[in-house]
C-alpha cells in the first residue's frame, strides 16, 4: 500500500469512529469516562461479587441434589411378602462373600484356638 492509500484508509476510520461515538447516549459516554479515569487511578471496579459466589454456590447445590438423586436406586413400589433371614440378606448384599453360616461351620480350628491356653493369653495382652 502506499502513502495515499494508508492516509485514506485512516481517514476512513477515523470518520467511522466519529460517527460511532456520536450514536452513544451522553450517560454511557459519561460513565465510560468515570470508569477510564478510575481504571487510570488504579481503582477496582465494584461489583456484585458475592452476588457471583451465591449464583455458583446455588448451581453446585442443585448440581449436587441431581446428582443425588440420580444415584439413588429405585426402590420397589411393593413390599416383600415375607422377611429374609439375616444369611439370605448377608449375601444379598455381598454376593461375593460367602454365606455366615458356612464360613463358621467350616472353621473348626478356629473354635479349637479359642478353647486353647493361647487365646486367653493373646487376649490378655
Amino acid at each position: 500500500m502506499t502513502d495515499t492509500t494508508d492516509a485514506r484508509f485512516d481517514a476512513g476510520l477515523r470518520a467511522h469512529y466519529a460517527a460511532a461515538v456520536q450514536r452513544v447516549s451522553p450517560a454511557t459516554r459519561a460513565q465510560l469516562a468515570q470508569r477510564r479515569h478510575a481504571a487510570l487511578r488504579g481503582e477496582r471496579p465494584r461489583g456484585a461479587h458475592g452476588m457471583r459466589y451465591a449464583v455458583a454456590g446455588f448451581a453446585v447445590a442443585a448440581a449436587l441434589v441431581v446428582g443425588l438423586q440420580v444415584r439413588q436406586p429405585m426402590l420397589p413400589t411393593s413390599a416383600p411378602a415375607s422377611q429374609p433371614d439375616v444369611a439370605t440378606a448377608a449375601t444379598t448384599l455381598r454376593p461375593d462373600t460367602p454365606r455366615p453360616d458356612t464360613l463358621l461351620d467350616e472353621d473348626a480350628e478356629f473354635y479349637a484356638w479359642l478353647a486353647s491356653n493361647d487365646a486367653r493369653l493373646v487376649a490378655m495382652e
